[in-house]
């Protein structure tokens, strides 16, 4: 039967690709609840800012190493959505493993209080940086410091406060020491008991802590290491295999769609379903101020989408002189594919994206939860409402935008909007104004992942489209403020070699091809070696 989609005899639901729709729709709606925040979650549950850091390092060569070969079994095998499903599968164990896990525990803070001056006390106390930031920046959501003293038989306990115009800090210069700060609080009197009389040469033993769990800890506990490593071995293999089913999921579509032209229109229904779910997950959690909000919406979600995905018609291969060249497909074929410039400079400005891409998540969420910690869940609820409303809208105009443009133009704009994006969020210290820079997300990704997919398609050898969107995928996985600035300017820079370099290629071929006909008095094709560009098919009226 013919699979066309004009075809009357087709059923509706395969007709207009209802259950393609309905997989990518499900999908990124799990990826849009799940993955912004799971570096929150990290934090959350007592890895520090160094471990998710270290944590984040890996993931990129994770995703670099195993991105392609995933995508050469499913391609070898066409058993793509066996494939996704079981990457989905283990993907929900894992995630799911991270929020029950064991929290990372810690001792108290101990610290002395001794006699300063005429109604004040000094209490000192020795911890790391983080003590005088995370709590002190969460007032509003109603962190404070407290601490539990006991002198003889009188145990009393007082609230006070930090900040960098009370407190005095050293740097520890031990090694071996368990902290990174000596601190010297100054605490009123009035804050005591007023019967308590501390003489200038007694030192009282106070506990200290935080109202926020996790935020004030002293040194760890014994045998807690297995956990830290835990969490980022859970953390890396599920936001890896999380990436990767996108990877496959795009082979799917092209697997089930009679044409590739139609992919677009299919895929932008995930982004509807990560961004309303994404939002809508960033509201229920403001409500139940619970994470268990997260997980138990990806589960669900997830375990939808294995459902679904499991109906969605894949094309039977016909056996043409191109299919036999796949079963005999050798893998020599790709690497001299590598060879060919194009390809060298699709995967180089590919690659570019992809470092922009891995320090923009998920450092992104970290640094807004430190400069607005009481609202940062919100906040990157509403930027990913913004930044999918703008994917969506790509995706609807990313083949007129790439053919009015042509692929050279569109790619230093994906540049030139990387570079506006990371300036904004250097230059910008107010969160809710990241909204509108949100809407660089047209270029970042809509007409990124569009640009990527159907070229990677176009090059791509019979039966290895699946393994070269593998590649690019694993080259595009490439806290600080200053990161920011530093993509911003390399984005800048990006841009400017490569409209050099396009420039030059754009008069070099036209030199050739003037030469070519002057002496042969014809017209010549371009050379058989030359890589296609994209097919600029027309847009049909077909869902």
């Amino acid at each position: 039967m013919d699979s066309t989609p004009n075809n009357p005899k087709l059923s509706f639901i395969q007709r207009y690709h209802i259950l393609l729709k309905t997989h990518y729709f499900l999908f990124f709606s799990a990826f849009g609840v799940i993955f912004p925040i799971l570096s929150l979650i990290l934090r959350s549950h007592g890895l520090s800012n160094t471990e998710i850091s270290i944590s984040n390092i890996f993931l990129p060569f994770s995703v670099f190493l195993t991105s392609p070969l995933i995508g050469f079994i499913a391609d070898k095998t066409r058993r793509y959505l066996l494939t996704f499903n079981i990457l989905l599968i283990i993907v929900t164990i894992t995630v799911t493993g991270i929020f029950f896990l064991p929290y990372i525990k810690s001792r108290h803070i101990i610290g002395n209080l001794h006699y300063e001056k005429q109604s004040e006390y000094m209490l000192d106390f020795c911890a790391s940086q983080e003590v005088a930031t995370k709590c002190s920046s969460r007032v509003e959501c109603g962190c404070s410091y407290r601490a539990f003293c006991k002198k003889d038989n009188l145990t009393f306990n007082f609230i006070f406060t930090m900040n960098n115009h009370s407190v005095k800090h050293d740097l520890h210069e031990s090694e071996r020491s368990i902290c990174d700060i000596k601190y010297h609080v100054p605490i009123e009197k009035t804050l005591l008991n007023e019967t308590l009389d501390i003489q200038q040469s007694v030192n009282v033993k106070c506990h200290i802590i935080c109202s926020i769990p996790y935020f004030c800890h002293g040194s760890r506990y014994p045998k807690q290491m297995m956990y830290i490593i835990f969490y980022p071995i859970l953390y890396v293999l599920g936001t890896n295999l999380l990436s990767i089913g996108n990877v496959i999921g795009a082979s799917i579509g092209f697997a089930s769609l009679s044409r590739a032209d139609l992919f677009g229109k299919q895929r932008v229904w995930g982004t509807v379903g990560f961004g309303i779910t994404a939002f809508a997950a960033s509201r229920i959690y403001e409500y139940f101020h619970s994470e268990y909000v997260y997980i138990i919406m990806f589960d669900i979600i997830a375990i939808l989408t294995i459902i679904i995905t499991s109906f969605v018609p894949i094309r039977p291969v016909e056996m043409t002189d191109n299919n036999k060249k796949k079963q005999k497909f050798d893998l020599s074929i790709l690497i001299s594919l590598l060879k060919k410039v194009d390809v060298l400079v699709f995967l180089s400005t590919t690659f570019v994206w992809g470092m922009s891409f891995g320090c923009m998540f998920p450092y992104l969420g970290l640094y807004i939860d430190e400069i607005a910690p009481c609202h940062s869940r919100s906040i990157i609820g509403w930027m990913l409402l913004v930044s999918s409303i703008s994917e969506v809208i790509a995706f609807y105009f990313a083949r007129r935008v790439i053919k009015f443009c042509g692929i050279n133009l569109s790619s230093v704009l994906i540049f030139l909007a990387f570079a506006l994006r990371f300036f904004g969020y250097y230059f910008i210290r107010k969160p809710y104004w990241y909204l509108p820079v949100e809407t660089m997300h047209f270029f970042n990704f809509g007409i990124l992942y569009v640009l990527i997919a159907e070229r990677a398609d176009t090059i791509a050898p019979p039966g290895l489209s699946g393994t070269l969107q593998g590649i690019a995928h694993g080259i595009t996985h490439g806290l600080e403020r200053l990161l920011f600035l530093v993509f911003g300017i390399l984005n800048m820079i990006a841009a400017i070699i490569y409209s050099i370099y396009f420039l030059l290629s754009k008069k070099s071929a036209g030199k050739n091809m003037t030469s070519s006909s002057t002496n042969n008095n014809v017209v010549l094709e371009k050379d058989e070696e030359t890589l296609p560009s994209i097919p600029m098919i027309t847009i049909q009226d077909e869902q």
